[in-house]
């Protein structure tokens, strides 16, 4: 999560994309699209919590939820996950040698900039020497780290070959990563010049974000004329502004506030699958939790089952202190609150009457009201956790140094690992390093057979459930309300959020 993850954490770390996954509206009817309806033209108000945004660089180092919204406009990947595999956007298709070692990424013909210029390899090669050059510290270079720069080649203006040092099955899945985007070669940051379905018009830091369709988009023009993108400074405020007509749309809405919502008449309401993880961490370099027993102490403290029906409005599913998807599981018990065990535990660790803060932006629904019912049963053996509510920006000043702390993410596995193995606190924020743990990290990477991986998964989830360093009560459904003026929405795979405005139409008034 961190900086890159600090979206996660903050607004969204694995992986934000725009394609379409199956939802659930209120009324519990599975649904593609929010419905049909309205006319082109118009104006969307989307909004945000706490922007911590001071620039429109595709590549911003601190990320808040407007960065992946912005960034979902105007800029667009070589292609993008979606639940049943991929949607090729830039690129149209990849090629490999036996070995993978060699890999060949076609271009799609005829995109444009929003300048009108022709997208083509020299941007594709130019996007990756920036991600890969140390000297830019690039958070998505972690996920392309198996490349060298040298080894990036242009065949022709829409044919760019890539030749690694060793072999790595799941390339395609690497490219296919949201954050991974490519601008105009020779552009300014502040140009934000892409190929997406609009065009930046303005943008003040901190406040909001104005974009306009762009009409040469190669696909899917929309049918609304502008974005806007609007910050608040609390939840709270955006919440309220949703349900006074302020805005139309926002993924970040106060869960106890959807009673009130639901008997709104001018508002619905839209349920992505539950991907959504809502997570503690505890930083395992440093006392107390660099003993395992402290880190499983505080696993058994918590009843999920009432922190599932009271922080989450018991939407969603348990979950059980490993990451990724409810897929290649490994065969371990459902954790449960066990009081005894875990007052046990610390004694045996010399840490009884623990005294800790726990620190939370409190930037997702029911996150700060997860480590409220933790501090409440940890008081029943006599640790006490002093949950301390801070600011999004200050939070993110110092993710990756926090001891004791929330985030969030809605990753798949595979690409929540280099995440959970890489040096950059930013990324690896609970400073966990196993070497059993890595060693099969490096084993996953090394296969395309999907057989292969998911046992390897099994592996590793097991180790993060028996020693990990991450608190995991409950996956959720990204909930995201919209005025009922709107059509069309689709929420983002996997992350849940509204991103893709491309089909959005407007009831006029």
């Amino acid at each position: 999560m961190g900086k890159r993850r600090r979206v996660r954490v903050l607004a969204c770390w694995v992986g934000i994309t725009v394609a379409a996954s199956l939802v659930v509206a209120c009324s519990a009817r599975p649904a593609k699209e929010s419905g049909q309806g309205g006319s082109e033209g118009g104006t969307l108000r989307v909004g945000v919590s706490a922007s911590t945004i001071s620039s429109v660089d595709a590549y911003s180092r601190v990320r808040s939820q407007d960065y992946y919204i912005r960034n979902a406009q105007l800029f667009e990947p070589l292609l993008r996950q979606t639940k049943d595999g991929y949607q090729w956007l830039l690129a149209t298709g990849i090629t490999h040698n036996e070995d993978n070692t060699v890999w060949t990424v076609k271009l799609r013909p005829g995109v444009k900039f929003h300048d009108g210029s022709p997208f083509g390899a020299d941007d594709v090669i130019a996007v990756f020497n920036r991600i890969l050059d140390p000297k830019n510290a690039v958070i998505e270079s972690n996920y392309v780290n198996f490349m060298d720069p040298k080894g990036i080649k242009k065949l022709d203006d829409l044919t760019v070959q890539f030749t690694l040092a060793k072999p790595y099955g799941p390339f395609q899945f690497a490219i296919s990563n949201s954050d991974i985007i490519f601008y105009k070669k020779g552009s300014t940051a502040a140009q934000a010049m892409g190929t997406g379905p609009f065009r930046l018009v303005r943008f003040t830091p901190g406040r909001e974000t104005d974009v306009a369709r762009f009409d040469g988009y190669w696909g899917r023009r929309p049918k609304i004329d502008k974005v806007k993108i609007i910050s608040f400074k609390t939840t709270e405020a955006l919440t309220n502004a949703v349900i006074g007509g302020q805005i139309d749309a926002s993924s970040n809405i106060l869960q106890t506030a959807l009673p009130v919502i639901r008997e709104t008449p001018s508002l619905k309401i839209m349920e992505s699958d539950p991907i959504l993880k809502v997570l503690i961490g505890m930083r395992a370099d440093m006392p107390p939790f660099n003993d395992v027993r402290v880190r499983q102490a505080m696993r058994l403290i918590l009843d999920r089952k009432v922190a599932l029906s009271n922080a989450y409005d018991g939407l969603g599913t348990l979950a059980n202190d490993y990451k990724g998807f409810p897929v290649c599981q490994p065969d371990v018990p459902q954790r449960a609150q066990d009081l005894e065990k875990a007052k046990a535990l610390l004694a045996e660790a010399g840490q009884s009457n623990l005294h800790l803060p726990l620190r939370t932006a409190a930037n997702k629904p029911g996150m700060l009201q997860l480590v409220q019912i933790l501090a409440e049963d940890a008081k029943k053996i006599g640790v006490t956790i002093d949950v301390v509510k801070m600011d999004l920006g200050a939070y993110l000043e110092k993710w990756g140094e926090w001891q004791f702390y929330t985030g969030y993410d809605t990753g798949t596995y595979l690409r929540d690992v280099p995440e959970m193995v890489s040096n950059e606190s930013t990324l690896n924020h609970e400073h966990w390093h196993d070497a059993e743990f890595e060693e099969l990290a490096t084993k996953l990477y090394a296969t395309a057979d999907e057989n292969q991986q998911c046992e390897i998964q099994k592996k590793m989830k097991a180790i993060e459930y028996e020693r990990g360093p991450t608190l995991l009560a409950a996956t959720n459904p990204t909930v995201s309300v919209y005025s009922s003026r709107m059509h069309g929405f689709v929420p983002a795979f996997p992350s849940g959020n509204l991103y893709d405005f491309t089909g959005v139409t407007i009831d006029q008034d």
